[in-house]
């Protein structure tokens, strides 16, 4: 029997009209509004990527492809659990992402629904529904905009266990042995399924239990992933980060302080048995 489960998740901020403005109108304005190519308005275009992670505990590979067609990763090139993956290929509203996990016959779509008016990379987790092995999905959007002094870092819980609810992303300032009795560290927690603002730097994260560490290496204007993945009994838990990136001097960077100044979470999803 096949498993299914469908999701139609709507990303949206407040929409504008995709026409670039004129400063000043020119003689015969309305025959240029017509579709031309010296036309004087032209539709904007935005550059929309999104991410895929697979948070679904399993051995099985996950297929995805576009619009029942366009295959995005399958054979060898399939994702695998945690594995996040970023994709150039432009994403557009109603784009319906078919994801089966090889093998054992379970299937997910998940349809874009409105996308923001502006440049955006969006994130989407493939994890397992609680009680059930049909699949669910979480989404985000990072916030676009100018060269900024920060990272985006999405903070994304698809553990599978006891006591998850009450987890959280425990943030400190990463200091070497010899700094450690001459620097005070900053600590934050942080609570999972929201995209957060933090000062470039080095820091230490780990779920509040300290079972899951990782060293994270932000760096400014980039996007990031922290995935907390497993299931109770059956995959340990851990963290994924993505993208991971090694400093090759970090001195400079130890004393970022952490900075929330955005959050933002939508996850909606129906199944069908």
């Amino acid at each position: 029997m096949q498993m299914f489960s469908k999701a139609l998740v709507l990303l949206s901020l407040a929409s504008t009209p995709s026409v670039a403005i004129v400063s000043e109108p020119a003689k015969g304005l309305r025959a240029a509004l017509h579709p031309a190519d010296d036309s004087m308005v032209k539709p904007i275009k935005f550059d929309q990527q999104f991410i895929v992670c697979n948070a679904y505990p399993s051995h099985s590979l996950v297929t995805l492809t576009r619009n029942g067609g366009e295959a995005l990763a399958s054979g060898q090139n399939a994702l695998r659990f945690r594995e996040c993956r970023r994709f150039d290929t432009p994403i557009q509203a109603h784009d319906k992402l078919d994801l089966t996990l090889s093998g054992i016959e379970i299937h997910g779509t998940f349809e874009v629904g409105a996308l923001p008016a502006s440049d955006a990379v969006l994130l989407l987790v493939l994890q397992r529904r609680d009680h059930s092995k049909l699949l669910s999905f979480q989404s985000f959007a990072f916030p676009t905009g100018a060269e900024t002094k920060e990272a985006q870092l999405a903070v994304v819980d698809a553990y599978k266990g006891n006591h998850s609810s009450r987890a959280h992303l425990k943030v400190e300032d990463h200091v070497n042995n010899k700094e450690a009795h001459e620097v005070s560290k900053r600590v934050e927690e942080l609570n999972f399924n929201h995209v957060y603002s933090v000062e470039e730097g080095a820091y230490d994260a780990s779920v509040s239990d300290q079972k899951a560490k990782k060293l994270l290496n932000l760096v400014k204007s980039q996007d990031y992933v922290v995935l907390r993945t497993g299931e109770d009994g059956n995959f340990p838990e851990s963290l994924v980060v993505f993208p991971e990136v090694v400093h090759s001097d970090s001195t400079n960077l130890r004393r970022a302080a952490l900075t929330i100044v955005f959050a933002a979470f939508f996850t909606a999803f129906m199944s069908l048995p």
